[in-house]
């Protein structure tokens, strides 16, 4: 039994059931917009342009830093200079409002 996924980054990987992987070209989409492959009775997995895209944007926010160097930079700038000012109260707030949203996701797991 054979094993075939496409649309995956450009082309395709086919599992000939020995444990080796052949790398094909990348053929092109079909109306349905996801690759398709109509070889007889074999497994078949075909990713939409969509998927693809999402694989795309998932990578890129990988790539992304954790954190806003900006914004870190301009808060050391007022702790130097004595000018930062802190909302003890609008603080809290958020804190409970972040900690509600976290529990709210974590019910709907």
């Amino acid at each position: 039994m054979s094993v075939e996924i496409s649309g995956l980054l450009g082309g395709k990987v086919k599992n000939t059931g020995d444990n080796q992987q052949v790398a094909s070209s990348d053929k092109s989409l079909g109306n349905s917009g996801a690759a398709t492959n109509t070889s007889g009775g074999d497994d078949k997995v075909s990713l939409t342009r969509s998927a693809i895209r999402l694989q795309d944007l998932a990578t890129q926010v990988s790539q992304l830093p954790v954190v806003d160097m900006g914004v870190v930079n301009g808060v050391q700038r007022s702790l130097a200079t004595g000018s930062f000012q802190s909302e003890p109260e609008q603080a809290a707030d958020n804190l409970l409002t972040q900690e509600k949203e976290l529990a709210t996701l974590e019910i709907q797991k």
